[in-house]
This record gives C-alpha cells, sequence and structure tokens, in this order.
C-alpha cells in the first residue's frame, strides 16, 4: 500500500513539472532505444541460436590444415573424406555433409533457379528439420547404385511453385533436366544450414544434376555438420577429431605445399561459425558505443534530477519536519526514477521495434566468407523474449545509476537552512555534482565523436578508391546450366549462343561473361607458372586470379588496354592459346621488362596447365578492384578467352545504354532463346553489387554516427542545463554588475566560465580516452590510423562549437537580465 502511495504521488509530482519530465524521459527514451536497438543486432548475430532444434550440439567440421607461412588453416571436405570421417568418427549422433549449388526446375515448362543443398542422407535427421509431408532420404539414398533420383521440397517453394498441394508428394520435377521425384516437404521456416536452400537432392544425385565428379574428386568443397552424442562434450570431440583427421589424411591424402604441412581435423559450434569476423568486430565496436551512450543519457537525466532536487530543497525540509524519514524519503525519489525510467523504457522498446523494420545486419556478399561454408548469418532482426529482457534490465539499471545519487542528495538536506530560506550548502552541493557529471559527459562523448571520425574517414578511403571500371549502366546475372550436360567442350558454344541473342536486344551495347563480378571475394585463383622464369617449388608458384572471358569484356567494363591488344573473336579453340594481364601483374611479375610476349601457364587449369600449352600474354589492361574494397581489392589478373576454355556456370555482364533492370524482361527471353533451360539467377545492377560490397562499413559507420550524434546532442543538453542554472543562481550578481557599468564580455565570462572550463577539462580527458582505446577500433578501419591528428583536431572544433551553441541561450538570457528589476527586489 505504501508503494502504491509513493507511486501516485511521484506520477502527481512529475506531472507538475511536464518540461522537466519530458526532458528526462526523452533523454532516457534516447538512451534506452538505441542500446536495445545495437543488443537486437548481437542477439541475432551472437547470443540468439540458428533456428534448428538443440543447436548447441550442432558442430561444424573441418579438415585443419597448418603451413609454415599461413599458420593453421580450415578446409572443408571432399566426398570420399567425408565418407571417412562419417563412418570412424564416435562423438556424433550423426554427422551429414551439404553443399550449395543453384540449379534450374522445370515444372509446366517455365524454368527458374532455385538454391539446393546437396545433401548425404542424414541430413535431415542431424540437423532435426521439421517435415509436414512425406519422407527424409534413407540409406539407400546415399550409395549410388540404389540411390531412387529423390529431391526434399522446402515450404516456400512449395507454396511459391506448387501452390501448397499436398497432392506434389510423390511429383516428378526437372532438375537440371533430371526427373526427380517429390518424396518429402519440410516445415515453413526451414531453409537449411546455409539459410538459403529451397530444395535438397542426395548427394549421390549429384553427378546427374550439378557436377560429375561430384563423388570421386579430392576436392574440398563439401560442408560436415555433426551432432554430439549427449554425454560428449566439444573438447572430447575435438579431442577424437585431431586423431581422426591424421589417418584420413593417410587414407585420402590432401595436397600438401611443403613437407612440414600438417593435417588433422577440428570443429567448432556452428553458432560460432555461421558470423563472419567482420560482422562480429563491428558489433562489439558498437556495444561499447551505445553502452556510452546509455551512461550519458543517466547522466544527464542525474543532472536534471540535481537541479530539480535542488529546487526542491524547502519541501523536503517540510516533509523531514513532519516526521518522514529520510529512508523513506530515498524510497519516494527512487519511485519517482522509477517512473521515468518504466516510461522511457516502454518507449524505448516501441521505438526498437520499429528501428527492427530498418536497421539490420548487412548481408554477407558471399556466403563462403564465413568459415568456408554454406552457413547462414540466421542474423534476421527479431524483437524476442532477450530483447524485452534487456529492457526490463536497462530500465531498472539506469534507476540506480541516475536516480541513486539525487535521491541520496535529498536525503542529506540541511532541515534548519532550508525550511528559513531555502538556499543552503545543498545547492553548491548540486551544482557541483552536476558540473562533474557534465564533465564526464563531455568525457565519453568526445570519445564517440573521434570514434565516429575514424569510422567516417575510413569509410570514406574505403569508398574512394578507384574501381578500375564503370560501374554505371551495367547489368550482372548468373547462368547456371548444368555442368552434366554442359561439359567444358560444349559451354563455349552455349556462351556463345547467350551472348549473340543478349546481343541482339535493343538497348544492349554489348555483353560479356566471367566466373565473377568486380568487388566480389568469388573469383578463382590459379598458381602461375612462366615459362623460362622457374619457381623453387610448385608450392613457391604465387596465386593469381584467372578470369574466362569474351572478347567484348574490357569494353563492357569500360576498362582501357595501355599496350598490345584485347581478346578478340579469332581467340577461339584450336588457335594460339593467349592471355591478357593487368598493370598489378606487371608491376609484380615484370616490373623492369615488357611482358608482351611471354608465355604463362596455371597449374589445374585445363586447356593452360603445363608448359606445353602456355599462353602468350599479348595485351595488357587497367587494373580492376575485383576483390572486396577492404581485401586487397587489385591483384595480377590473368584473362584468356571462353572460346579456349570455359565452365558452364558463368556470371554475365552487360553494358545497357539505360537503365539495365529495365532490360531484364528482354534479356531473359534472349538467354532462353539461346537455350530453353536455362534462367537467370542473382539479378543485380552493377551499382547494386557496388552498395552491397561496402554494406557492412556503410552499415556500421552510419549507426556510429547516429549514436555519437546522440550522445554529442545530450551532452550539450547537460550543458545548456548546467549553464541555465548557473545564470539563475547569479541573477543577483550579474544584475549588480550590470548596475555597475560592467562590459558585455566581463557578464559573458560570469556565466561561461564554469561550465566552459568544466567542457574542456572534460574534452581533454575525452581526447585522451580516446587515445588510450585507439587500439580497440584498430581493426575496424582501413588505410586510416586510429591516431589520426586530422580527426582529433575536428573532434576539438566539434566540441567548442557544441559548447557555444549549447550556451548561446543561457548567454543571452544573462545579457538579457535588467538590472533595475534586480536592485528592486533587492
Amino acid at each position: 500500500m505504501t508503494t502504491l502511495t509513493d507511486f501516485r504521488y511521484a506520477v502527481r509530482s512529475l506531472s507538475r513539472v511536464p518540461v522537466f519530465t519530458i526532458a528526462a524521459v526523452v533523454s532516457l527514451t534516447l538512451g534506452i532505444a538505441t542500446a536495445t536497438t545495437v543488443f537486437s543486432l548481437i542477439n541475432v548475430a551472437i547470443l540468439r541460436p540458428p533456428p534448428f532444434a538443440d543447436a548447441d550440439r550442432l558442430m561444424l567440421l573441418n579438415i585443419s590444415h597448418y603451413t609454415p607461412s599461413d599458420g593453421l588453416l580450415r578446409v572443408r571436405w571432399s566426398w570420399p573424406r567425408f565418407r571417412l570421417l562419417e563412418r570412424n568418427a564416435r562423438s556424433f549422433e550423426g554427422i551429414a555433409s551439404s553443399s550449395n549449388a543453384v540449379i534450374t526446375i522445370t515444372s509446366d515448362g517455365n524454368p527458374a533457379p532455385i538454391r539446393v543443398e546437396i545433401v548425404s542422407w542424414r541430413y535431415h535427421t542431424v540437423m532435426r528439420a521439421p517435415l509436414i509431408l512425406g519422407r527424409g532420404f534413407t540409406a539407400a539414398d546415399d550409395d549410388p547404385g540404389t540411390a531412387a533420383p529423390a529431391t526434399i521440397l522446402g515450404y516456400d517453394l512449395w507454396q511459391s511453385r506448387f501452390g501448397g498441394d499436398e497432392r506434389t508428394l510423390g511429383r516428378i520435377v526437372q532438375m537440371n533436366g533430371i526427373a526427380l521425384t517429390v518424396v518429402g516437404i519440410t516445415g515453413r521456416g526451414f531453409t537449411g544450414v546455409s539459410g538459403l536452400a529451397e530444395a535438397w537432392i542426395p548427394a549421390t544425385m549429384a553427378p546427374r544434376v550439378t557436377y560429375p565428379e561430384y563423388l570421386t574428386t579430392n576436392q574440398n568443397f563439401i560442408t560436415a555438420i555433426g551432432r554430439l552424442q549427449p554425454d560428449v562434450t566439444a573438447d572430447a570431440a575435438r579431442v577424437e577429431l585431431e586423431v581422426l583427421g591424421g589417418q584420413i589424411h593417410a587414407q585420402e591424402p590432401s595436397e600438401a605445399e611443403t613437407p612440414e604441412d600438417r593435417f588433422s581435423a577440428t570443429l567448432m559450434p556452428l553458432n560460432e561459425a555461421r558470423v563472419d569476423l567482420v560482422t562480429r568486430r563491428a558489433l562489439l565496436l558498437l556495444a561499447g558505443a551505445v553502452v556510452a551512450l546509455f551512461l550519458i543519457a543517466c547522466a544527464n537525466v542525474a543532472s536534471l534530477l540535481l537541479g530539480r532536487t535542488a529546487d526542491r530543497r524547502r519541501e523536503i525540509a517540510i516533509r523531514l519536519a513532519i516526521g518522514a524519514s529520510r529512508r523513506r524519503l530515498v524510497r519516494q525519489m527512487l519511485v519517482e526514477s522509477g517512473v521515468l525510467a518504466a516510461v522511457a523504457g516502454f518507449l524505448g522498446a516501441v521505438i526498437t521495434g520499429w528501428a527492427l523494420v530498418v536497421v539490420r545486419i548487412p548481408p554477407t556478399l558471399a556466403r563462403g566468407r564465413n568459415f568456408y561454408g554454406a552457413v547462414g548469418e540466421f542474423a534476421a532482426s527479431a524483437f524476442d523474449w532477450r530483447v524485452l529482457a534487456f529492457v526490463v534490465l536497462a530500465s531498472a539499471a539506469s534507476v540506480i545509476v541516475f536516480g541513486l545519487a539525487p535521491a541520496l542528495q535529498a536525503a542529506r538536506a540541511d532541515l534548519v537552512a532550508d525550511l528559513k530560506s531555502g538556499r543552503s550548502g545543498g545547492a553548491g552541493r548540486g551544482i557541483r555534482s552536476r558540473e562533474l557529471i557534465l564533465g564526464l559527459q563531455v568525457a565519453v562523448a568526445v570519445v564517440l565523436v573521434v570514434g565516429c571520425g575514424l569510422l567516417l574517414t575510413s569509410y570514406v578511403r574505403l569508398r574512394g578508391q578507384p574501381l578500375g571500371f564503370d560501374p554505371d549502366r551495367l547489368l550482372t546475372f548468373m547462368i547456371r546450366p548444368s555442368e552434366v550436360r554442359f561439359t567444358p567442350a560444349e559451354a563455349p558454344a552455349l556462351v556463345d549462343r547467350v551472348l549473340e541473342e543478349i546481343g541482339r536486344v535493343p538497348g544492349v551495347e554489348a555483353a560479356s561473361v566471367d566466373g565473377c563480378v568486380p568487388l566480389s571475394p568469388q573469383c578463382a585463383t590459379a598458381s602461375l607458372f612462366i615459362v623460362g622464369r622457374p619457381w623453387d617449388s610448385d608450392a613457391d608458384a604465387p596465386a593469381v586470379l584467372r578470369h574466362y572471358v569474351g572478347p567484348d569484356h574490357f569494353k563492357v567494363l569500360g576498362v582501357p588496354v595501355l599496350r598490345g591488344r584485347a581478346l578478340g573473336p579469332g581467340d577461339r579453340a584450336g588457335r594460339p592459346r593467349v592471355v591478357v594481364i593487368n598493370q598489378a601483374a606487371v608491376d609484380r611479375f615484370w616490373p623492369t621488362e615488357d611482358p608482351i610476349g611471354r608465355r604463362v601457364w596455371f597449374a589445374a587449369a585445363a586447356p593452360f596447365g603445363s608448359a606445353d600449352s602456355a599462353a602468350e600474354i599479348v595485351g595488357i589492361v587497367g587494373n580492376v578492384a575485383y576483390q572486396p574494397l577492404d581485401e586487397r581489392p587489385v591483384q595480377p589478373d590473368f584473362f584468356t578467352s571462353y572460346a579456349q576454355f570455359t565452365y558452364a556456370s558463368r556470371m554475365v555482364l552487360v553494358r545497357t545504354r539505360g537503365e539495365p533492370l529495365a532490360l531484364v524482361p528482354e534479356i531473359t527471353q534472349a538467354v532462353q532463346r539461346a537455350d530453353p533451360s536455362l534462367a537467370l539467377f542473382d539479378v543485380q545492377s552493377m551499382n547494386q553489387r557496388a552498395r552491397l560490397s561496402w554494406s557492412k562499413q556503410s552499415g556500421q559507420t552510419v549507426t556510429f554516427a547516429a549514436i555519437a550524434g546522440i550522445a554529442l546532442v545530450l551532452a550539450m543538453t547537460g550543458v545548456y542545463a548546467v549553464t541555465s542554472h548557473v545564470v539563475a543562481s547569479q541573477t543577483r550578481e550579474i544584475g549588480i554588475r550590470m548596475a555597475l557599468g560592467a562590459p558585455a564580455i566581463r557578464i559573458i565570462r560570469t556565466a561561461l566560465v564554469r561550465t566552459v572550463r568544466l567542457g574542456l577539462l572534460g574534452g581533454t580527458a575525452g581526447l585522451a580516452g580516446a587515445l588510450a582505446l585507439s587500439r580497440a577500433i584498430r581493426a575496424n578501419l582501413h588505410e586510416t590510423s586510429p591516431l589520426a591528428p586530422g580527426v582529433y583536431a575536428g573532434a576539438v572544433a566539434v566540441l567548442l562549437l557544441a559548447l557555444v551553441a549549447a550556451s548561446y541561450l543561457p548567454v543571452r538570457r544573462a545579457l538579457r537580465i535588467d538590472p533595475l528589476e534586480v536592485l528592486r527586489n533587492e
């Protein structure tokens, strides 16, 4: 009952001071909403488990390959190695394989690209995948001799393609031209370990549907997922894998670069593997920033409460005089703080719910970047119980942070002095406390402003790097025909038809193909060998980027030919093999000589895979940023004609005269005229891909800038409040000085001396703090020193401007004090 009485009194008390209440609630709401929004991102990326039953028991298994030059590398599995792992590991209930592919599904004569996972038969059991219709794969599906041509459809594909018809079960569908029987339908929301799968096919069907050598090659492209036995820990399973990995390598050896290479196997929880290091670093940096912002918001409210406590000295003294205990008084003040926190928490939760529609973790450009494998990030924002719990805890914590000091100060009231006049030393203690809080606010705000400046400088430099090509009016998409049907021998003829038909579309200037697009991490590499310049060993052969492109490739990208010639229509199979290189290759391999006429070949890159089939360098072109801008964007590139060798799966690049996406319908028809089974996959303009390439850096920078901006506004609000309080408390002194003829500059100095001194001291402390924390932000910066003097100078300038802006109104009020009115009141 007493608590209810305190609550009612608190509501009435706060309603009598609406300006104070609104200011306190707004400050606290901004702090809680921003902190909760960033926490929600951390929640989905780190805390919330992947959407699989008992996900903490799921482990990503990798071959561990130690090299003296690169240290420990995590490698995926080939099918023969995976089968040895599956048969011999004892720490797991089951182990399943998965690899990603894009294939064309055809029903009712309408081809469309879909993402599939090629999996071993235990996959749906290991992942605890819900099946709403039919069955999963069986052991027979892992036996090439008895495997039935089967597929399992995802819920969304079943709904969109087949209208959710239960008669789909048992239906024959064409996938890359192979008839597969639908044996199961997964439940809503299950999209596999990749987070992208629309259907699943058995690994034993891969040689017929996607890759002829899937079951026999020793290439490592298969992801392995294991579910731990109930009584086995991850550490125990890791010990077993260390031994088992060496045994597997002895039976199915991986290629070693040096005699010192060592092979084993290891694991990591799936939850650790799903989000890449760049995302984790950015989120942890933002977490530190919002903690600082939350403290500034609480400090702002504490400063407001201290000011209000000073104004309520007489009320507090009267309550003490009529019998209220100091303990009861503290409780009452904390209840008022609790009301403010509860309102701010509610509003913060509402704002967070809205913000989560807008603020998201930018998607990874290529899913393979997060630990080598087809592991989805599963980082879609959601307001779940963890976020709600955070709001409650943050609101409760804020009561202690901002409410305790004012409550204790109120309890230390000087009863006699405050009853006499309402003026006492308590007021002095209040202003001193507010000044200390102000200094801390400014210091923390400056740290955030410096961090924002560093990230902004880094982002500007990232975006300022030359791309080497023209991204405007450039359409990109991929075709993924069956490599079983279109082998490398048949692929050039298919590409010929595709480019010819696209070239006939009105509005198309030129078209080409490649294995990747600029600004992506997906370009193929090969070991380079130069005829007449042997390396000490094959392991010393440098890796370069390899491209199989069309004769108009450099025209499509807008890349200049610097010397020699580009590839031409005559560079076809049966003609001399030729290669065009970029300037970066010249700088690295022929810095003092002319590379034109030199001959090169590439290990494991038919038909250029030996000295006898070397290609002659015929031209040099400008550098293109084929890799992401934060990962050595320009590297040595070697371009050969697709007509001399290519794979069927190609990225198509089309230079258009107008808006590229407007031509997608016509280009789709053109591609299907080349082959009716083809569908366009991953259709985007190059500008869209460019924005995606640096989306994480831009998202981090914008979010941090918003946090720093809010922090600076809150800190300057504190400056304004304290300066206004100082001016109000010195009205008599200022009026007398003005009556005695004091100049305006002296009045301004009187009004500002305290807050400017504290602001500058706080700013100095903030700069020192930013220097001390510079190491924490170093990994998030691109070609920017965390000690960049220009950034720190800019932070000082921002601080001075903010202090002037926050003090303008209080100073103006001081200059308008009427000395006659002051003297009359005296």
